[in-house]
Parts: structure tokens; sequence; C-alpha cells
């Protein structure tokens, strides 16, 4: 009867873990998917991961191998890159209206800033991200993003070809969708807009440029 009672117990200990692994595996593969298809479909260039590993207990993880590849007219270098980032999320809002994300840590992430003729990569993106429709039926909170160390490679041809690096040692927002505006593609706005921004600022400043910065900043208020 002892024996029979430890079988029973290790069945339910095998079925409880096999619920924690197909739970764990389909939060991971709803997050990884959301990420690729709505970052392709604003962006209308490719978006990957490479993996999303979320705990179930406190909805800590990590987002590992993301890369937005640059538009179609530009060379094959990714428009922007990070090998990790880390998340913590209310997992219950994975499956309502309201997706919050709490914290999102970004670590090294490289933006590639090319300029090709009077076009630039990164002005490419945003205008399609402008133009792309807001369809989705969700809205997303993020209370607070941080990039960390993050590096600006920049190619231009202006007056000639040059290229060259930049940093930013910090970029920081919060209350991402807290005031009420907050579809997915709102909220990603309040983080595209300034992180554009602060890419050119440092891109200029890098030297690269040299006496170039009105000619660069026409490029985006075209």
């Amino acid at each position: 009867m002892k024996n029979k009672g430890w079988k029973i117990f290790g069945v339910v200990v095998l079925i409880l873990a096999a619920l924690v692994l197909i739970v764990t595996l389909t939060i991971d593969g709803m997050v990884k998917s959301a990420i690729q298809d709505k970052g392709s479909e604003l962006l209308q260039t490719t978006v990957n991961v490479d993996d999303v590993d979320i705990s179930i207990f406190g909805g800590t993880g990590s987002i590992t191998g993301l890369i937005i590849e640059n538009p179609d007219g530009f060379s094959e270098e990714p428009a922007m890159r990070f090998d990790r980032a880390d998340i913590r999320l209310q997992l219950s809002s994975l499956i309502s209206d309201e997706i919050i994300i709490h914290e999102l840590i970004i670590t090294g992430p490289e933006l590639f800033f090319e300029q090709q003729e009077m076009q630039a990569n990164l002005k490419t993106l945003n205008d399609n991200f402008n133009r792309s429709p807001d369809e989705s039926e969700k809205s997303l909170i993020i209370d607070y993003f941080l990039i960390e160390n993050g590096l600006v490679k920049v190619s231009t041809s202006i007056d000639r070809e040059r290229s060259g690096e930049a940093t930013i040692d910090r970029f920081e927002l919060e209350g991402i969708g807290r005031d009420g505006n907050n579809t997915v593609k709102e909220s990603l706005r309040q983080i595209l807009d300034p992180l554009l921004e602060r890419a050119i600022a440092e891109a200029v400043q890098s030297g690269v440029f040299d006496q170039l910065e009105n000619r660069v900043r026409d490029l985006f208020d075209q």
C-alpha cells in the first residue's frame, strides 16, 4: 500500500512537471512570436529572435539574439541587434487586452546608421513604422525601459565614404503607455522616436559627419 502511494505521488509529480514545461514553452513561444510577427509587420522588415526564456514563477526571463534586418536597398548589416535583454512582466497580462511589462533592460545593443545618397536606413524603418496599420487589439505598457552600453555604428557616403562608431552609455524611459495612449504601436513609438533621435545625435557627435550635422538631420526631416 505504501509503495502504491509513492507511485501515485510520483505520477502526480511527473504530471505537474509536464504541465509546468508545457505552460513555460507556451509563454516563451507566445512572446517570441509576438516580437517577430508584430515587429516585422510594423517595421516592414524581418525581425528574428533566437530564444525567449520566461519563468512562470515571477515572470522574469530573457530574450536573446534579436536581429532587426536592414530595409530593402541597404547593406546586409542588421539595423539593430542585441545578444540579451532581461524582462520582467505580468504573466496574466499575456492573455488579457493589456500587456504589462514591468522592466525591459537591454545590454550592449548595436544600432547601425547607414546613409546612401539621400536615404538613411533608420529613417526608412521609421517611415515604415509610421505607415504601418495599427490593427492590434492589445495595448502595451512598459513601466521601465533601459538600454546600457549601446553602440551606434555609422556608415555614410555624404561627400565621401566614411565610417565610425559612437556609444549610448545609458538610455532610459519610464511609464511607457501609462498616459492612456497605449496601443502596441503608440507605446513602441514612445521608445522608437527618442531612441532614433539619440542615435542620430551620437552619430553626429562621433565626428564621422564632421560639419554635416544639418545635412544628416535633413534626411530625417524630409
